[in-house]
């Protein structure tokens, strides 16, 4: 069953306007150097950032498109673009409410804060964040469930 990331009202927007301003670098600096790069004592633009923006626009739209959180038999797939986790369901201790800011593989700063084998964490925010806990616990219901936010 696959969860996907809920797109928060802070860090969602922001990745969208972060991708508009580096959209917007890079069509500057592409028509600058094809208008500007045959004139003769006028300096090219720096065409070569292009080789810096577009791949981190591309990882953004991936990160964007494809957070999302699998179960599959007894594995919790968590995967934000090129960022991939298995995590063994038997292996999680707990589960809590977080708004931590940290980079984690959400979409969103309401997020779930699980705990796995000794001392692993992963933040992630699912949409339905009750029908996920449920589906977790069906597999094993000794997680540890803490929902309030503090």
């Amino acid at each position: 069953m696959r969860f996907y990331s809920k797109k928060g009202k802070v860090l969602f927007p922001l990745l969208i306007i972060l991708l508009i301003i580096m959209a917007a670098s890079s069509l500057t600096s592409i028509l600058d150097w094809g208008l500007l790069h045959n004139i003769p004592g006028v300096e090219e633009s720096d065409a070569g950032s292009l080789f810096i923006t577009v791949p981190v626009m591309a990882i953004i739209i991936w990160l964007i498109s494809a957070t999302y959180y699998e179960i599959n038999g007894e594995e919790l797939k968590v995967a934000a673009g090129p960022i991939r986790y298995k995590i063994h369901i038997h292996t999680i201790r707990a589960i809590e409410a977080s708004n931590n800011p940290l980079s984690s593989p959400a979409l969103s700063l309401d997020r779930l804060k699980i705990t796995y084998n000794q001392s692993n964490t992963v933040l992630i925010s699912p949409k339905d964040k009750q029908e996920f806990v449920k589906e977790l616990l069906k597999i094993n219901p000794s997680i540890r469930v803490d929902l309030k936010k503090k």
